[in-house]
């Protein structure tokens, strides 16, 4: 939208105005800039002021200081990894050891009941005795599956619980102390 000025005197009063205000929006930027390089300059005076060598020594002995700590932590959590690994496999061999050893018992038990009931199912004098004989001996079986599925069921879940609870502890101590570390 253009402006209509009445006379040329409000068009020259105007642009003065305007050009007042161009100058001192430029002075307070250039005061600014200044400052700024005052500043920057009062720091590199400072700087200059301490030897170079024992600047550099100080920047180096923190940076020394600093990778020492890190890579002693990193050991440390490496080694503790490492050993809950370990104590994790242990675990897992000890459980794997229990489960064959129930799993062997109950083939060897399924083994024995069923050369009993051959002999049993071949003593039946009737098919009425043949069919009563099987239909329990039959319940008998289901409800070993069923007892023994229960049970190597609950050796596989103490199993997992108790194989992954050193890696549980280590990760949450390993997180505990990142997230200390962060915070300080």
């Amino acid at each position: 939208m253009t402006k209509h000025y009445d006379t040329d005197e409000d068009m020259d009063e105007t642009g003065e105005q305007n050009a007042r205000e161009q100058g001192r929006a430029s002075k307070a930027r250039r005061a600014t800039q200044e400052s700024s390089t005052v500043a920057s300059f009062a720091d590199f005076q400072a700087l200059r002021a301490i030897p170079s060598t024992q600047a550099m020594e100080t920047i180096m002995t923190k940076g020394k200081q600093q990778f020492e700590k890190l890579s002693s932590e990193a050991a440390t959590v490496g080694k503790d990894h490492v050993d809950a690994w370990m104590k994790s496999s242990s675990i897992f061999m000890k459980g794997y050891e229990d489960i064959i050893k129930t799993y062997m018992s109950m083939a060897q038990k399924n083994a024995e009941k069923s050369g009993e009931a051959v002999k049993t199912l071949l003593a039946c004098k009737t098919v009425n005795e043949y069919a009563e004989v099987q239909n329990r001996l039959t319940q008998e079986g289901f409800d070993e599956l069923m007892a023994g599925a229960t049970k190597l069921s609950e050796l596989s879940v103490k199993l997992v619980s108790d194989g992954f609870a050193p890696i549980n502890d280590q990760l949450g101590r390993t997180i505990k102390k990142a997230s200390d570390s962060i915070a300080a």
